[in-house]
């Protein structure tokens, strides 16, 4: 029931999942890819996550409670995507149990992903975070581009090469 529902989608680096304002309307499985979710604020380009083969894609805040999104989600990659709107979700999680647990699931997984990425801006200096990526999060180094990078981080890509230089 559940592979029957995704409809599969191929993307190319720079395409546009949602764009910030919109009314997110899908969840997207990522199977091969890149992607990051970002906001434009005072004209500052404003990286807030990425997501990875295996990850699911949307924009949570937008999604569930119909409203616009305050984040824009594009491809950093070419990448292949499952896709599934709002709806077709709502309908095959009543119509089985097994996929509801599953979907909580993953939302409990997101809420802790979430929460740690929280405590972590609001209690480490830049660098503590710098190291903790480099520990915990190394294909971020890999695949990232250095200015969504310092983004993500809070930081400005001349302390990202700063913290780099010392760190090495």
């Amino acid at each position: 029931m559940l592979e029957n529902s995704f409809q599969k989608r191929e993307k190319k680096k720079g395409d546009l999942l949602l764009r910030q304002g919109d009314t997110c309307k899908d969840l997207y499985f990522l199977s091969e890819g890149i992607s990051r979710s970002f906001s434009i604020k005072d004209g500052l380009d404003i990286t807030t996550w990425f997501s990875f083969k295996n990850d699911f894609v949307t924009s949570f805040t937008s999604l569930f409670p119909k409203e616009p999104s305050y984040e824009s989600i594009e491809m950093l990659t070419d990448g292949e995507l499952y896709q599934i709107s709002y709806h077709q979700l709502l309908e095959i999680q009543n119509r089985s149990r097994e996929i509801e647990r599953a979907l909580n699931y993953f939302s409990l997984l997101y809420t802790v992903q979430l929460e740690k990425r929280l405590f972590v801006i609001q209690t480490h200096t830049a660098a503590e975070k710098y190291k903790m990526i480099v520990q915990q999060e190394a294909h971020l180094i890999q695949y990232i581009p250095n200015k969504h990078l310092a983004s993500y981080l809070g930081i400005t890509r001349e302390t990202l090469s700063r913290i780099r230089s010392r760190i090495n």
